[in-house]
Formats: structure tokens, C-alpha cells, sequence
């Protein structure tokens, strides 16, 4: 059996800095994502930039050694500016910490050696998400959801250049 969470886990903790933070893997639900932001905001660190995936179903092959999974990430940064025009939250946000780890994912995915994906997903973005009142989490964020299917191989990872 193939365990997602762990292969990505591997997988991302290779990735390399945004914007002089080091990008920060995690699962599960919206309660877990809940006790995640206060355990850092206790600890007074900083989550940021932030992979979420929520909680996914996977099909095993055991023959092949291989799974197929469904995964919904959710990358996040925090921005506390919810006066910010999406033109100044693209400039910030997108453009200097949430398009590079989008890229940087693909890079992974393409690169680590254990991932086959087509190369394509569904992203939609998410500024000022929540706009600080309906959102399910504690801190506002500029965000984006990439949902993508991959199937992940029972092989070494291999180490990924960016």
C-alpha cells in the first residue's frame, strides 16, 4: 500500500524557498487545519506559504505497486491587508509566493520520479479568502486551489532541481 501523505511529504520537503520561507506541507480537514494554525500561532512561527491537501481517496494497485489519487491542495498565504485591490494582491501574493510554488509542484511532480500526472489541473484562485468574516480559518488569506490526478509509483524519490 501506498500512503499519499507520505510520498508527498517526501516529496515537498524538497521544496526550496519562497520569497525567504520555506513552504510548509499538510492534510486533513477543516478541523485539523484549525488546531495546525494554533499550534503555530502558540508557537508564535508561521505556517506560510502553506500546502493543505484535504483529506483524498486514493485506488491501490497492488500488483502494480502503484495508487491513483485525487488530491485538492490548497495553497495559502497569509494576508492581513483585506483593503488590498486584487491588482495589489496579485502583485504581492500571487505573483512573488503563490504562481512560483504552483510552479515549483509541477516541477516536483515532474521531477521526483515517482509521480505520473498528465501535466494538466483545475486551479482557481482565492483572494482575500474568506474576506475575514465567513472564513473557516483563523487567518485570512490570499489562496489557491489546484485540483489534480496523479498516480504515484512505489519507486526512490529521486532528488528535484528547481
Amino acid at each position: 500500500m501506498i500512503v499519499v501523505e507520505e510520498k508527498l511529504t517526501e516529496i515537498f520537503e524538497q521544496l526550496p524557498e519562497i520569497d525567504g520561507f520555506k513552504p510548509i506541507y499538510k492534510w486533513g480537514n477543516e478541523f485539523h487545519l484549525q488546531q495546525q494554525l494554533e499550534l503555530y500561532s502558540k508557537a508564535n512561527t508561521s505556517p506560510y506559504p502553506l500546502i493543505y491537501q484535504t483529506s483524498n481517496k486514493s485506488v491501490q494497485q497492488t500488483f502494480g505497486n502503484t495508487c491513483e489519487a485525487n488530491l485538492k491542495l490548497v495553497l495559502a498565504c497569509r494576508n492581513t491587508e483585506v483593503s488590498l485591490t486584487n491588482e495589489e494582491r496579485w502583485a504581492m501574493s500571487y505573483k512573488n509566493i503563490l504562481y512560483p510554488l504552483v510552479r515549483n509542484i509541477e516541477k516536483c511532480f515532474d521531477r521526483c520520479g515517482v509521480v505520473n500526472w498528465s501535466g494538466n489541473y483545475d486551479m482557481q484562485e482565492f483572494p482575500n479568502y474568506g474576506n475575514g468574516k465567513d472564513n473557516f480559518t483563523l487567518d485570512v488569506w490570499d489562496a489557491i486551489v489546484i485540483d489534480v490526478k496523479i498516480q504515484i509509483i512505489s519507486n526512490c524519490i529521486r532528488q528535484i532541481r528547481f
